[in-house]
């Protein structure tokens, strides 16, 4: 047994000398490894994001009266120290970085401010190494600002406002993960007294989603897809109030679609079927059913589903905008229903304006040109 030592007299001047043991040596460690390896686990990431400062608005919401523009379910890729375009972004803290944050009262003079990225209190926090932009599929993306952006006084990156049409540039990038929530605009410096985002947030790698696909190549509904052409600002107007309120999958001719298939990013973050790959020779590696995960690979198909209405839902009496499946929505989901709804008002085939009948609507779902995509996300 141990002999304890708590009253052993420690006068030095009268009492034999006597070694002291202070631990077990098997406890004994170098102070030069007590470092944290292990950060979180790989779902939710414990890595803290905010959204890039000049990103295009999507929508308004009605309850804060701000502006998000990432919606939930987007594919995000991260802006770093290391990325040297686009600027303004997270920098080294020796580079003394500066935002542009708004333009002082007009009693003032209306000056731009910019202030230090790293020690400005309307800087980032110091947690904060990464900034949220749209994934791109590993494409340049080549994007415009629009009309809500004047509305909303968005900033670019050069300090001025942003205009109608006024380009937007996103390097070619990787995915990260997904947004699970909507992200809104960082207006840092804007007011005074207030802003979004005052420590950042997380994104998902690792989880079981699901979104709203549209075959839109289809003869029965040809032009109802509202995939983005890049550099295209008739192209981005077409569908902009699609790609502003709905995260979607898109499948376009020569597409394959099927469960098992997997998934990438488009050009605005929206999920469409894996590109086809090709060696250095020019050999075609990754067909429908040989497909290779590579750092583009957001997920995999893992249902495709147009079974509805489920459960004599479109018999339940529901009124106009409740959000409920139900008679007014034909027993479909209320974020299926209004994303074809959407695409079939705006694409040729609903009438380029055209409101939908309840029953079109329920058709073209019903023979399977829309419906749920089921995804495994494979980001981590």
């Amino acid at each position: 047994m141990a002999i304890p030592n708590f009253n052993l007299p420690f006068n030095q001047h009268n009492t034999q000398k006597f070694d002291v043991r202070n631990r077990p040596e098997k406890y004994a460690q170098s102070d030069l490894r007590n470092w944290r390896f292990e950060q979180s686990e790989g779902i939710r990431p414990a890595e803290y994001y905010a959204p890039y400062k000049y990103l295009p608005v999507a929508f308004k919401d009605v309850t804060t009266a701000d502006y998000t523009v990432l919606p939930k379910g987007r594919i995000v890729s991260v802006l770093s120290a290391e990325d040297s375009t686009p600027v303004s972004g997270i920098v080294y803290p020796c580079s003394s970085g500066q935002i542009a944050i708004g333009y002082s009262a007009s009693e003032l003079g209306g000056a731009m401010i910019s202030v230090n990225i790293d020690n400005s209190h309307f800087g980032y926090d110091d947690g904060i190494a990464g900034l949220l932009t749209f994934a791109n599929g590993g494409t340049n993306f080549s994007g415009f600002y629009t009309a809500d952006d004047v509305t909303a006084g968005s900033m670019t990156i050069g300090g001025a406002l942003a205009t109608a049409s006024g380009a937007f540039i996103v390097p070619a990038n990787a995915p990260v993960g997904v947004v699970y929530h909507d992200w809104y605009q960082d207006i840092r410096g804007k007011n005074l007294n207030y802003r979004m985002h005052p420590d950042g947030g997380h994104v998902l790698t690792d989880w079981y989603v699901e979104v709203p696909y549209v075959k839109g190549t289809n003869a029965y509904a040809s032009g109802c897809s509202p995939r983005y052409s890049n550099n295209d600002y008739a192209d981005l107007t077409n569908f902009w109030d699609i790609n502003k309120m709905f995260t979607y999958l898109a499948i376009e001719q020569g597409e394959a679609f099927r469960t098992g298939y997997f998934v990438q990013s488009d050009l605005l973050g929206n999920y469409k079927p894996q590109s086809a790959l090709s060696n250095a020779s020019g050999v075609v590696v990754d067909t429908a059913l040989t497909q290779v995960k590579t750092n583009q690979t957001v997920g995999k198909i893992l249902s495709i589903d147009n079974r509805m209405p489920k459960y004599g839902l479109e018999d339940v009496l529901t009124y106009p905008r409740s959000g409920m499946p139900g008679s007014q929505t034909a027993g479909m989901i209320k974020v299926l229903f209004d994303f074809a709804y959407y695409c079939l008002k705006i694409g040729p085939t609903g009438g380029a304006g055209t409101a939908p009948t309840v029953e079109a609507v329920w058709n073209y779902i019903r023979q399977g040109w829309f419906g749920l995509a089921r995804i495994q996300l494979l980001i981590s």
